[in-house]
């Protein structure tokens, strides 16, 4: 899998305006946001067919991937916090001289881009095991009705 990166290779965050760091935040932010949707909409996927995946998984392994998503979420959460407070940051820098270190602060800044990209990285893991899981429940079922093309 590649690398989930916004920025251009190189000494990038070291280099760029306080306002494109700012613009790079909150894409982290809406792609944690959209992160946080989709892991409720598979938590209620398997909360819809656990069931019946219990006829193709073992306990554990679903009970494991359960966990595994409520740990995301509260994962997401937890960066959540640290991008808003990070975008707060860069804002009181914008709107005037700051005490913060600006080296120390890009330092933060890149390993804020480390850990939103490997949370990235995990939950794609989870979200193959997920659809997985319910590709063979949703095959294994006969549909109700037969939609036609017109």
């Amino acid at each position: 899998m590649s690398k989930y990166r916004n920025r251009p290779k190189g000494d990038y965050i070291k280099e760029a305006k306080w306002q494109d760091l700012y613009r790079l935040t909150e894409q982290w932010q809406s792609n944690l946001e959209f992160q946080l949707y989709e892991i409720e909409f598979l938590e209620r996927l398997i909360d819809n067919y656990f069931v019946k995946l219990l006829l193709h998984e073992n306990l554990d392994e679903l009970r494991e991937l359960q966990r595994d998503l409520y740990e995301g979420k509260n994962q997401s959460e937890k960066i959540m916090n640290r991008i808003n407070i990070h975008l707060r940051r860069i804002l009181n820098i914008l709107d005037g001289p700051s005490k913060l270190g600006g080296f120390a602060f890009r330092d933060e800044h890149e390993q804020l881009e480390d850990d939103v990209s490997e949370f990235i990285k995990n939950q794609r893991v989870v979200r193959f095991t997920v659809f997985k899981m319910s590709k063979e429940v949703l095959e294994s079922e006969k549909p109700k009705f037969f939609w036609k093309y017109n």
